[in-house]
């Protein structure tokens, strides 16, 4: 078995796409080699080629003999039913139903559970870092009851605490991503298919990942230059100083303590503070480490603007051999989508919406919320558009999306439209 060439009218879900007649870059599909799930990739190569290489020894049996025997592809609807399942595949229709313009006071009620479940954990992790800050012991109960607090909302649906995470502010960064983190962890966790005392642990570990930089001099965090040596070292120590302060008064898990100490480790043995590789790593300390990477990549800061979520998981891609391994790197992405929740994109009528959430099985066709016309002019309500569903009517013209935009160049604040929608109910 080897590569084959295949004109797109005859792919079907299990055949794995190794190679486009065009390039990559420019093309919905985040992996350069994927397994073809359902209709909407096949509607996305369609679209965009005129053929593909597959990969026979990746692609499924059965698949490779309908393919053999000259049948047709899936048509709109088919599902590859052989496809792995996970916990966040009804997410999208339970948050927003079937419709094609669902009402956003559908989704409200799941927005709100997940937004007071955030501001209590707020407001104990205010109180854990500050008392980190002062050198006092940290209140493990009250973190751990945060914790699964949010690992009932998030198991629940992952699809409002997702979007969520987008409510960030610069002045209030570090609480912020303490609490985004723990939140990623969570859903990623979930969508691993753990189980529940896992994803506790996982939560506190995300929780409680950065208490030790509460030690770190704030000159230092908040540099916007490149870091001496010098302090390099010393913030390379607040994974051990977090590792102190949770062991004081003793009970912590000894999971959530190495998720504090190794999370800067990586899997080609450049990280710290131990240098470890590969397997040697746990699981939980990378799906953590991961959940880091991500947010703080995606996250304004005083001295420096965000990069945009698809970007940061394009970049996570090109690096997980060196960084997070590529299995785990392609699940996160998978969890997350290929268009992230809180991502301005463009459709192909020139209008601006912000992505608010995306399943699993129609990666490539979520539920946005329409900021803009095509002409520029602002929308005075919010309309929410459901791409995988209007893609399903055939009795509505579809609406794909173009390409991921920078927020910045368009002036568009996607945090405070969140925010303005929050306020507004």
């Amino acid at each position: 078995m080897g590569e084959r060439q295949v004109a797109v009218g005859d792919l079907m879900p299990g055949l794995y796409v190794v190679a486009l007649d065009r390039p990559w870059l420019g093309t919905p599909f985040l992996f350069q080699g994927f397994s073809i799930e359902g209709e909407p990739e096949l509607r996305e190569l369609r679209r965009l080629c005129r053929h593909v290489f597959i990969d026979e020894a990746r692609s499924r049996g059965d698949a490779l003999r309908q393919l053999d025997a000259g049948e047709s592809s899936a048509t709109p609807g088919d599902a590859n039913e052989d496809a792995p399942s996970s916990p966040d595949r009804g997410d999208v229709a339970a948050a927003f139903g079937i419709a094609a313009y669902p009402e956003f006071q559908r989704f409200w009620p799941l927005v709100r559970v997940a937004r007071d479940a955030r501001d209590r954990g707020r407001r104990v992790v205010d109180r854990i870092l500050e008392d980190a800050r002062l050198g006092h012991s940290i209140d493990a109960d009250a973190a751990r009851s945060v914790v699964r607090e949010l690992v009932t909302v998030i198991s629940e649906n992952a699809s409002a605490s997702l979007w969520l995470t987008n409510l960030r502010q610069r002045d209030e960064y570090t609480a912020n991503h303490c609490l985004n983190v723990c939140v990623l962890a969570i859903a990623f966790g979930r969508h691993l298919g753990l189980g529940r005392d896992e994803l506790e642990a996982l939560g506190l570990g995300g929780l409680l990942h950065d208490v030790g930089k509460m030690r770190t001099p704030e000159a230092i965090l908040k540099k916007p230059g490149v870091l001496s040596k010098a302090e390099r070292e010393i913030i390379r120590r607040h994974p051990d100083e977090g590792v102190e302060l949770l062991s004081r008064e003793g009970g912590m898990p000894k999971a959530v303590l190495e998720m504090v100490r190794l999370h800067h480790e990586r899997v080609n043995g450049k990280g710290y503070p131990l240098g470890l590789t590969g397997d040697v790593i746990p699981r939980p300390v990378l799906v953590v480490g991961i959940c880091d990477v991500y947010d703080a990549m995606t996250s304004d800061r005083a001295y420096q603007e965000g990069i945009p979520p698809d970007r940061v998981l394009r970049l996570l891609f090109e690096r997980a051999d060196q960084d997070f391994g590529q299995e785990l790197t392609e699940a996160f992405i998978r969890c997350l989508g290929i268009y992230p929740a809180g991502s301005l994109v463009e459709l192909d009528d020139g209008s601006l919406a912000v992505v608010v959430s995306a399943s699993p099985e129609a990666r490539l066709h979520p539920v946005v919320m329409l900021v803009r016309h095509p002409d520029g002019r602002l929308y005075d309500r919010r309309v929410m558009l459901n791409l995988a569903e209007l893609a399903r009517d055939n009795t509505r013209e579809t609406r794909n999306i173009r390409h991921v935009v920078n927020p910045g160049a368009h002036d568009i604040d996607v945090a405070a439209v969140l925010a303005a929608d929050i306020a507004a109910h």
